[in-house]
């Protein structure tokens, strides 16, 4: 073999392996790389928080008017499991949904969730207070709630002015801690706490603790009105 040929061969061989397509190349990036580059990456967003607290605003709703859950649960067309699924936040209901669980609770969206925290102030024109009837839980006949401060939002004060028909009363047996201040609007009241009564007329008021038992009665043949204010909400 000439030496002609040997170098021709030889540089057959170079071009050859000049145009070989080339291996992917594995990187490997070490600990130090892979922290740098999650560092550059945006972080996952924060889990929101639940601030309209639905679950807990229907459970508290719900025990204000003395209604079962399995009750609720047939009353909306669902399963126990669910109601108790949305109580504990672990399920948000649809909108159409917690309307139903609303309503048959006797509420309505706007006194379920409560005033706009974002607000200074909430001004309630005549005819535009919500009216409620003396919830299951206390004893009575007679007598309905026209509220002046909503439910919910994490409002501490209620303030409701109770409408008294002619012989009508109302027994409150739950306790709990608290007060009560009241002031008679129109008619006469005889008002009961513990065992101590007091017969009230037009610009009295009275406040007790509400630690004790209370219940009132019309002793007339008109309708009473009474502002009514306690901490907490419990009506």
């Amino acid at each position: 073999m000439t030496t002609s040929t040997t170098k021709s061969r030889a540089t057959a061989k170079r071009n050859a392996i000049a145009v070989a397509p080339s291996k992917p190349v594995k990187i490997i990036k070490t600990a130090k790389a892979v922290k740098a580059t999650q560092a550059t990456e945006p972080p996952e967003p924060p889990i929101r928080r639940d601030d309209l607290q639905v679950g807990g605003r229907l459970r508290h709703a719900r025990l204000l008017s003395g209604v079962l859950m399995r009750e609720l649960a047939n009353k909306v067309g669902c399963t126990e499991s669910m109601v108790s699924k949305i109580e504990s936040g672990r399920v948000v209901p649809s909108l159409p949904m917690l309307q139903r669980l609303v309503e048959a609770l006797g509420r309505d969206l706007a006194s379920f969730f409560g005033s706009d925290p974002n607000s200074p102030a909430l001004v309630m024109r005549v005819g535009q207070r919500l009216i409620t009837n003396t919830d299951p839980i206390r004893q009575g006949f007679g007598v309905s709630y026209e509220r002046l401060v909503p439910f919910g939002a994490g409002n501490l004060l209620e303030g409701n002015i109770h409408v008294v028909e002619p012989d009508a009363k109302k027994h409150d047996p739950i306790t709990h801690q608290g007060e009560t201040l009241g002031y008679l609007l129109e008619g006469q009241l005889e008002l009961t706490v513990e065992k101590t009564s007091y017969s009230l007329a037009v610009g009295d008021s009275f406040f007790f603790k509400n630690h004790l038992t209370n219940s009132y009665r019309n002793t007339s043949a008109k309708v009473a009105r009474v502002l009514w204010v306690n901490t907490p909400q419990v009506h």
